[in-house]
């Protein structure tokens, strides 16, 4: 499904272009952690034959190698920084992303990369390749988000992971304050190859990654501004699939995704 409004994208490396008439808020940590389960086969002896199911955790610095790791296949250059202890996935919600809306034609907004806090390097998770081909690694697909705020929080819209959504909200007209809080389907997906992307549309794609982590669950999306400040959050806890391990195992997983930004009021 193409995104009817946003997706989490990027331009050029470092580069953010801002909306006319918007102020971005401060782009946000994310975090991924959870647990795989995997099976791993063996024929001890004669007639005997074993599985056992181990669990291993993970936390966003594994998501930072699988990134690293498709990037340098397909990119080159070594992105061995992206595990540094001070490097960071982030995701600024209210950037308009150039290549991605020429790629659909319509504004889209969001940008997902990866950052370090002590050399300020910047690399963005999707964009055009040398052959002008949009290309992405990180997406996070919803639906029905856009009533917290005028322009969305920057996410694919899809329809297929469920068009229902609870909110609750709060508006004070005469303080100029508003705050909501929205609980809606969501999907993660982070991959290591950049053009195996639009994952509700194209299920099959995961199977054309080497790692992969997809993980289906109910988000919560928050938004608040008080006319000086606003702040964008998300949390989404599930389970899912992929592939996530070194040794080719086909990984049961359950996990987090967490987002918070703040910034200037977008009034």
């Amino acid at each position: 499904m193409k995104p009817t409004k946003t997706l989490m994208c990027t331009m050029a490396v470092g580069a953010m272009i801002f909306a006319a008439g918007k102020v971005s808020a401060t782009p946000g940590v994310v975090n991924v952690s959870g647990t795989a389960l995997t099976q791993t086969d063996s024929h001890p002896s004669a007639n005997i034959y074993v599985a056992k199911v181990t669990k291993k955790s993970f936390k966003t610095k594994d998501i930072l190698n699988l990134l690293a790791q498709g990037t340098e296949y397909y990119f080159g250059g070594n992105q061995g920084w992206f595990t540094n202890k001070a490097s960071q996935l982030v995701y600024d919600p209210d950037v308009l992303n150039i290549n991605a809306s020429a790629n659909y034609s319509y504004d889209v907004y969001g940008i997902f990369y990866v950052t370090n806090t002590s050399t300020h390097a910047s690399y963005a998770l999707d964009g055009l390749d040398e052959s002008d081909n949009y290309f992405s690694f990180v997406e996070y697909d919803s639906y029905g988000y856009e009533n917290l705020t005028d322009d969305g929080l920057g996410f694919w819209s899809d329809p297929s992971l469920g068009e229902n959504e609870v909110t609750s909200y709060k508006e004070n007209n005469a303080k100029s304050t508003y705050s909501a809080t929205s609980t809606l389907h969501g999907l993660a997906y982070i991959h290591d190859n950049p053009y195996a992307f639009d994952i509700t549309a194209n299920p099959s794609y995961v199977f054309d990654n080497g790692k992969a982590l997809i993980i289906r669950g109910l988000g919560t999306f928050g938004y608040s501004d008080n006319s000086t400040k606003s702040t964008e959050s998300f949390t989404m806890s599930g389970s899912g699939d992929g592939y996530f391990s070194s040794d080719d195992s086909y990984p049961v997983i359950t996990g987090k995704v967490t987002f918070k930004a703040k910034g200037p009021s977008k009034e």
